[in-house]
């Protein structure tokens, strides 16, 4: 009986103490690659994907509050030395409200369209119609119709003599035909200041304004046709000429942030938010409104919140290196 008791307790001090010696040795640290976060061992070493040396992952942060918008909560943060700032190039900004001006540019061409004059004639002809004839406007108005035209279009040339269609011009004022994509047709609406110029009259534009907007969408171009009437009483520009065009668009007074403040990861648009002074935090976004300089921001942020607003890419870098998993960027 006591050699039983014996040998247990020798047996206990074995597997302590063999306990003991691999808690000397695993430390429990997680080494992975900086250009691919996926990769996790538990020793040090290179990336099996691109060969780099891993780099020792540090603790996730849990979630924290921010303290302008305490409703807010980030997903995930994670902290940067005033050293490694300065050393990546860290500029902040404040989120705040004002003007947003984009400048849009169009292709287009003087009016000239024969089939279209033709159609509107024969409708334009049996106005007043009744009987048979009547049946003939209606069904010259679903030509116009097919033909992409709108109401406001058709209005227009109620208004003018449809020789339009033909010549370009109306007295003084000259016809466009203006190409607008269809991603910024909610931009372009009738009254919109124009600017037109053309190759063959170098060093000279044409204000104008849009007069209608049409109602089919090319399916090949992906372009609305809009219709922008210019001055030009020295008669240079000439039915079928081809111009650009140019439209300043404004949005007043809307949340607003740099443009290059905004991170596409390709799922979605974040920006990073310095939570305190050594602490940043990635932030889903929604974005409005976009000029060369300035996006607008409909849902993520509050006014009087600091953002990120250089430095971004590298910074996106030091947040899947320390985040891990929970920061869904991009994919190389």
């Amino acid at each position: 009986m006591k050699n039983k008791i014996v040998k247990f307790i020798i047996l206990v001090f074995v597997v302590f103490g063999l306990s003991c010696a691999d808690k000397g040795v695993v430390t429990g640290d997680i080494y992975t690659c900086p250009m691919h976060p996926q990769i996790e061992m538990d020793h040090e070493g290179e990336c099996p994907i691109c060969g780099m040396t891993l780099v020792k992952k540090e603790p996730m942060v849990p979630p924290e509050k921010t303290s302008n918008n305490p409703n807010k909560e980030s997903s995930g943060s994670f902290s940067l030395s005033e050293d490694k700032q300065m050393l990546i190039g860290i500029e902040t900004s404040t989120v705040a409200k004002g003007d947003i001006v984009k400048n849009i540019s169009f292709s287009g061409k003087v009016s000239y369209d024969p089939d279209l004059y033709s159609t509107y004639s024969e409708y334009r002809s049996l106005s007043g119609s009744i009987g048979p004839e009547a049946f003939i406007r209606k069904s010259a108005r679903l030509k116009l119709t097919k033909l992409g035209l709108s109401e406001s279009q058709i209005q227009y040339l109620n208004r003018k003599s449809e020789d339009i269609l033909l010549t370009g011009r109306s007295k003084n004022q000259v016809l466009i035909f203006v190409q607008v994509y269809e991603g910024e047709i909610n931009q372009i609406v009738n009254g919109t200041p124009m600017e037109v110029k053309a190759d063959s009259i170098p060093n000279f534009s044409f204000q104008g304004r849009v007069v209608a907007s049409g109602n089919l969408v090319d399916e090949t171009t992906r372009t609305l046709s809009v219709w922008c009437e210019v001055t030009d009483p020295a008669n240079r520009l000439k039915p079928q000429m081809y111009v650009q065009s140019s439209a300043k668009i404004e949005k007043k007074n809307v949340l607003r942030i740099p443009r290059e403040a905004v991170f596409p990861t390709g799922k979605r648009e974040i920006v990073y938010v310095k939570q305190s002074e050594n602490r940043f935090g990635p932030r889903s976004i929604q974005t409005g409104f976009v000029s060369t300089e300035w996006v607008e921001v409909l849902e993520g942020l509050v006014e009087g919140e600091e953002i990120v607003s250089k430095a971004n890419f590298l910074l996106d870098s030091e947040a899947k290196l320390k985040l891990g998993g929970i920061h869904d960027t991009h994919n190389h």
